[in-house]
């Protein structure tokens, strides 16, 4: 199973490099781009393979069929920490702070088939969710009047060392259904898992001995460790009725807690030695077609998250014999020590999430939907200071989406997701005392199906009315990957090189001549300058005329040029560790050079190189990738 997993999850890592953080906990509101476009519902209603992922049984109305896409997630976090006027701090850092990380690919990727007229098979691979935060300023750095004579290296992480955490959660339903009679249909699936994650920042919580206070069974084993990997398997089961002439469809599904193996790397942070499984959920969903075209469909979701010790386990809370002022976590009981069974966790509260999602078939190529999620924040206002490092506090998303089907083998599905902002704060926090976050989010997706033989009913839910759809003769996208560095940076010491991306869409006016815009990520650059140190992190939107010569029948030279509207987020730290942020947003030149062979008529690899110029510095992004022609 663990070679199976590791292969699957480096085809997904070729497509994604970073994880996701989720929504309705740290679980995604819905498997598959599709089905997030009507707000996460998938139990009683699933067209695409993905949708198997929700309920197995949904493969008997699939078809034969398979689909890749891709997303790109925008959670944006902001926490606030402090002691009120007047009171000790323990810890050096107090005010505003904001996650670095802003940006996350997502892939997806499944197909489903028949095999007869009453057994099909399915096969997934999705991201369930995840959790990260990656703040530039370290809340848990010791203020130096508290700190012992005898070794404060050792006991104070810079309040300038980044503090947060990496979770991503892969699950592969490998699922079966069969067809009972023309009205019911049931389906299972073994979930196969990984888990990969790693925290960093957290050398304080190991040294609260030295005051007297254990809060860590295992202080090797809590920080800095790098990633761990974690395997395991469950399974989920399901069920599918059909009536009133199929215009009502009803479905149940469970899937037992997810066993998986421990993180021995963070045995000391996690409850029970590292034990992080996946918790137990199950589901009813409905769906209702008033019309052909026409589907409305909730979900109700339950998630017990407070089964999976690491997750439910409350975290530190203070107790009246200790002085807020100083806010030191009383643990007056050693089995609550992180990483024992009983060991603090995140506090999380069971959930229940709520979707609603409505699909419309404009005409025979075009489908509209929306939907709307919500899921109760799972988090306690008592329980603020561990979520400080995954504040999963938003709780209404709103979606739209739609489904073009270009020919009778292709789907072009496109979805929006909007989190709305939601804060949450408190004070007598245990630890850091006074305590806010907020977190809001942005997803944009798009995925492609190519459809073989269309499931029971699916071309009736497109509409009737005839339209010859789009031409998207001479239209092509492409996905790139590579590095940026950073020129003419005048700095003590300055890392000047990251990793960075884009995504564009162009237009072809000829084989010489096309036209070309689209999103970079040129990611960060930090420089140090005496005890100021500057983080500069920058995107751009940018819009080139791109030319191009064909050496041979496959193989292309090309050149571009043209401007990029260049979104530059700077953050001055001093030796302290406070942070002054401002931004510098600007209109500059774009230029580059590059070289493209096609696989397949539709199908091209790419290699380019690309500067921006910026009026003090310049940034080079080297990059490869894939570019389709629709």
């Amino acid at each position: 199973m663990r070679f199976l997993l590791k292969h699957t999850a480096l085809v997904a890592a070729c497509l994604a490099a970073f994880p996701a953080h989720a929504t309705n906990g740290y679980f995604l509101p819905g498997f598959g781009f599709r089905s997030q476009g009507m707000g996460g519902v998938g139990i009683a209603y699933g067209r695409d393979s993905l949708s198997t992922a929700a309920n197995p049984a949904n493969a008997v109305n699939t078809g034969m069929r398979g689909d890749i896409g891709m997303a790109v997630f925008n959670p944006e976090r902001h926490a606030t920490v402090g002691t009120p006027a007047g009171g000790n701090r323990f810890f050096a850092f107090i005010g505003d702070t904001e996650s670095d990380a802003k940006y996350f690919l997502m892939p997806e990727m499944g197909f489903s088939m028949p095999l007869n007229d009453k057994l099909h098979v399915a096969l997934a691979v999705v991201g369930n969710g995840g959790m990260n935060t990656t703040y530039p300023q370290n809340f848990f750095s010791f203020n130096a009047e508290f700190v012992p004579d005898t070794d404060p290296a050792t006991l104070n992480p810079s309040p300038t060392d980044k503090l947060g955490i990496d979770m991503m959660q892969l699950l592969v339903p490998v699922s079966v259904a069969y067809k009972v009679n023309e009205n019911h249909a049931v389906g299972a699936s073994l979930i196969l898992a990984e888990t990969r994650f790693r925290a960093y920042g957290l050398e304080a919580f190991p040294y609260f001995e030295s005051f007297g206070y254990t809060i860590v069974a295992d202080r090797d084993n809590i920080t800095g460790n790098g990633f761990d990997y974690s395997y395991g398997a469950g399974i989920r089961l399901g069920w599918l009725g059909n009536f009133m002439d199929d215009k009502l469809s009803v479905g149940l599904t469970y899937a037992s807690k997810t066993y998986m193996t421990k993180f021995d790397k963070y045995r000391g942070l996690f409850a029970e030695q590292g034990d992080f499984d996946i918790p137990e959920n199950y589901g009813i969903g409905i769906a209702f077609k008033p019309a052909k075209n026409l589907i409305i469909a909730a979900d109700v979701v339950r998630i017990n998250y407070s089964d999976v010790a690491s997750i439910g386990n409350l975290g530190p809370i203070t107790e009246p014999s200790f002085p807020l002022s100083f806010g030191i976590p009383s643990i007056q009981d050693p089995s609550k020590e992180t990483g024992n069974d009983a060991g603090m966790g995140f506090g999380w509260k069971d959930a229940t999430a709520y979707k609603l999602g409505v699909q419309y078939g404009v005409n025979n190529r075009l489908q509209v939907r929306a939907g709307y999620n919500y899921g109760k924040t799972t988090i306690s206002d008592d329980q603020l200071t561990f979520n400080l490092l995954a504040p999963a506090t938003v709780e209404r998303h709103y979606t739209v989406g739609f489904t073009y089907k270009a020919n009778d083998n292709l789907e072009v599905t496109g979805t929006y997701l909007y989190a709305a902002s939601h804060s949450q704060s408190n004070c007598q926090q245990s630890i850091l005392n006074c305590v806010e976050f907020n977190m809001h989010q942005n997803m944009f997706a798009l995925s492609m199906g190519w459809v073989l033989d269309p499931g029971p009913g699916s071309l009736e839910e497109y509409g009737e009315s005839e339209w010859a759809g789009i031409n998207f003769d001479g239209w092509y996208g492409g996905l790139n990957f590579g590095q940026s560095k950073y020129h003419s940076v005048d700095a003590d010491s300055a890392n000047t090189r990251t990793e960075g991306w884009k995504v564009y869409a162009g237009y072809q006016f000829n084989k010489y001549l096309g036209v070309e815009g689209g999103y970079a990520n040129l990611n960060d650059m930090t420089a140090t300058t005496g005890t100021v140190t500057t983080n500069l992190d920058t995107d751009a939107w940018a819009l080139a005329a791109v030319l191009s010569y064909p050496l041979t029948e496959r193989f292309s030279i090309m050149g571009k040029l043209g401007a990029a509207y260049m979104l530059a987020d700077i953050s001055e730290k001093n030796g302290t560790g406070l942070a002054v942020r401002s931004g510098d947003d600007s209109y500059e030149p774009n230029y580059g050079i590059g070289v493209s062979y096609a696989l397949l008529d539709n199908l091209s690899l790419r290699a380019e190189w690309e500067r921006f110029d910026r009026k003090d510095y310049d940034i080079d992004l080297m990059s490869a990738g894939i570019a389709v022609k629709f």
